[in-house]
């Protein structure tokens, strides 16, 4: 039903919050129309004032808290009510698995699916391993990193102690990394002039070493030993590489990396498995959760023991060598080169070049052409937009024994999952909190022929 309402951008109303939706924002009604408050709970009572109008529903921000839930708790970051890294710092840990767990129901629900949603798996952690951040400039010209404001594209710095987020190294480098900026006078990138160096800071964790990636829009690294020698003053253990993307795009990277100190590739140990990480590789960002998901298809491998394994989406091959002492033959498809080569000296370095295949294409187009055999136990692992749908046919017609589904957006598992039910029981499915925090949620979900 649509309603004709008075509401236009900028009025202010008074409204009750009726419950979160599927981000962990507010819901309201104003004369029978939904508005989406952000960063309010169930039950509150607030002033706010209308930023979007559309045709179904309506946005709003809060100007005044009126009657807060006693659900409500004080951020422990300064940044939280502006910076949209993360967006549920305001409420207790239980109420965001609680909303996760709804989410992911809600999802399947809308989907036709009937499995049972089990409760989400905490996170022991709130750290990730891993930070990307723009570069940006102030009013003064001068260079700060820090997450974006909600709701925009705009910048805005990094507390002053770091990001909650980040341990406390990854925050040093970015500030080490800020200072340099300054003091050698390399300015920030200016997405709308398409002027200046520094775009973007990329810090990985593998083990206890440190991959810093400086993202910039030039061929090579201004002051480069000034960088290296700022971070090495920090005495950890890291390396430095420079990306080049001059493209006028939102993409975060482009192709080329030049070393600036070490290798660029880091060694390190991951889930027990040793393995070798470029700065575009694709990695889980919490180590805690990763290794309980992980933990739980290694463990179904090996008590399926199936002949061939298909690890689709391998990114550096993590769950091929997890699961390769329990099956013949596993194939690790991944899209990015540096993943396939670094996948390659992993299997090495684990002992199970003999076993692991590591294939380099779209896995919707080299998983159809793979002979699986009927005890084969399929990993997906996509991006946020899910599988092709040709892939989802091609495997409804080689219809391997058991298929793990791994995912960071429940509405695109829920889509995926109706095509895969035709053939498939889902046996399991339980979110965990890759993402604490924010309202993303992580998935996983078992399959089994019927």
């Amino acid at each position: 039903m649509r309603y004709n309402i008075a509401m236009k951008a900028g009025d202010i109303a008074e409204v009750k919050i009726l419950s979160n939706g599927m981000e962990g924002e507010g819901i309201a009604r104003i004369d029978g129309q939904v508005c989406f408050v952000p960063l309010t709970l169930a039950g509150e009572e607030v002033r706010i004032q209308i930023t979007q109008v559309k045709k179904d529903f309506l946005r709003g921000k809060v100007i005044k808290l009126l009657s807060p839930s006693p659900d409500r708790i004080t951020p422990d970051c300064p940044a939280f009510f502006r910076c949209g890294g993360c967006g549920m710092r305001h409420m207790p840990y239980g109420l965001e698995l609680q909303l996760k767990r709804e989410k992911v129901a809600t999802c399947m629900r809308k989907a036709g699916i009937a499995a049972q949603v089990q409760p989400v798996f905490p996170s022991p952690s709130f750290i990730r391993n891993k930070a990307q951040v723009p570069f940006a400039q102030d009013d003064k010209g001068r260079v700060f990193a820090g997450y974006f404001k909600r709701d925009s594209h705009r910048a805005i710095p990094l507390p002053e102690n770091g990001c909650p987020q980040h341990d406390e190294n990854t925050n040093s480098i970015i500030r080490a990394a800020v200072n340099v900026c300054n003091t050698y006078k390399i300015p920030a990138y200016n997405e709308g002039t398409g002027r200046g160096i520094m775009r973007h800071i990329l810090v990985r964790r593998i083990g206890e070493v440190y991959s810093v990636c400086l993202v910039i829009n030039a061929d090579n690294l201004p002051h480069a030993d000034k960088f290296t020698q700022s971070i090495a003053a920090l005495g950890i253990q890291f390396s430095l590489c420079a990306n080049i993307n001059k493209k006028n795009t939102n993409v975060i990277t482009g192709k080329d990396l030049l070393p600036v100190f070490g290798d660029i590739s880091v060694t390190g140990e991951i889930c027990g498995v040793k393995t070798e990480v470029s700065p575009l590789s694709f990695m889980q960002v919490n180590d805690e959760i990763c290794a309980a998901i992980y933990g739980e298809i290694a463990a179904l491998a090996k008590a399926l023991r199936p002949d061939v394994a298909v690890d689709g989406y391998g990114g550096v091959g993590i769950i091929s060598n997890l699961i390769a002492p329990y099956c013949n033959l596993a194939y690790c498809v991944e899209i990015v080169p540096s993943a396939v080569e670094n996948g390659r000296k992993t299997a090495q370095m684990n002992g199970n070049s003999d076993k692991i295949r590591n294939l380099l294409g779209d896995a919707a187009a080299i998983i159809p052409t793979l002979n699986l055999g009927k005890n084969c136990l399929v990993l997906l692992d996509p991006p946020r937009k899910g599988c092709d749908l040709a892939l989802l046919r091609s495997l409804l017609f080689a219809s391997p024994e058991h298929i793990a589904y791994i995912s960071c957006n429940p509405a695109t598992l829920a889509r995926d999952l109706s095509v895969l039910s035709s053939a498939y029981e889902i046996t399991l499915l339980r979110p965990y909190d890759m993402f604490p925090r924010t309202f993303h949620v992580e998935t996983l979900a078992l399959l089994q022929r019927k």
